[in-house]
């Protein structure tokens, strides 16, 4: 087996400890498949260039940062960090062997690189974008989404307030205020799954189906992914 790099260990390392509040020694070796003793010598490492790792005395102490510790700071905009989020949903959605065996490294280098209070956002945001299975029917009529709506589709995502717009199904056209609560990707197909004003209800709406859009001053708070999607029974069945 072709030994892992240090640095790239040591980027690892950065990760796990940005992950969560506290790690052991055994834990992170655990993690990274080497020994204790290399996991000691990599926080060595670390310490050595600044970084601020603070250990509990004992056996067994935990390891962590300070919270409030960036560790690399990645500055990006909200379309940029949606189509990060987006991007690494497809490759997850692919399963390819390739994606994957970089893809864990890849999220624990993203979590050391946004400071605390970004980390949580990034999380809920990724916990709003949900994955089900391809359809053949939908692939067949899927065209790409209208360049002008993207903009203040994830204006409203992010903000998390509400939108106005105007969707097309079946030569129907209609004018609605919706919540976007997640994005859902069905390959190639991408949905919004909202709470429609109009209709008073749950709804998933075609993003390809927006003709217009436009962001609202009002805000909403994002609900339970299972009880929307339970309103509409089986959903990816009937995409």
């Amino acid at each position: 087996m072709k030994r892992e790099p240090v640095t790239d260990r040591l980027d690892r390392v950065l990760g796990l400890l940005a992950s969560r509040p506290s790690w052991t020694a055994p834990e992170l070796a655990e993690e990274l498949g080497v020994c204790v003793r290399t996991v000691r010598r990599d926080l060595s490492r670390l310490s050595a260039r600044g970084v601020p790792i603070e250990s509990d005395a004992g056996r067994g102490g935990g390891i962590r940062v300070p919270p409030r510790t960036g560790l690399g700071r990645v500055q990006l905009s909200a379309q940029e960090l949606l189509d990060l989020l987006l991007a690494l949903a497809l490759a997850e959605r692919l399963e390819s062997p390739l994606l994957l065996s970089t893809l864990k490294s890849l999220r624990q280098k993203l979590a050391a690189s946004f400071p605390p209070e970004e980390r949580a956002r990034v999380g809920k945001l990724r916990r709003r974008i949900l994955v089900g299975p391809t359809s053949r029917n939908v692939t067949a009529t899927w065209k790409p989404p209208r360049a002008a709506v993207l903009r203040p589709l994830q204006e409203s995502f992010f903000e998390q307030r509400a939108l106005e717009l105007t969707y097309r199904s079946n030569d129907v056209r209609t004018v609605r205020i919706v919540e976007p609560h997640y994005l859902l990707l069905s390959w190639p197909a991408w949905y919004l799954l909202v709470w429609d004003h109009l209709r008073g209800a749950v709804r998933m709406l075609r993003v390809d189906r927006i003709e217009s859009a436009s962001v609202q001053a009002a805000t909403f708070q994002v609900r339970d992914s299972k009880s929307m999607l339970a309103t509409l029974g089986d959903i990816f069945a009937a995409l």
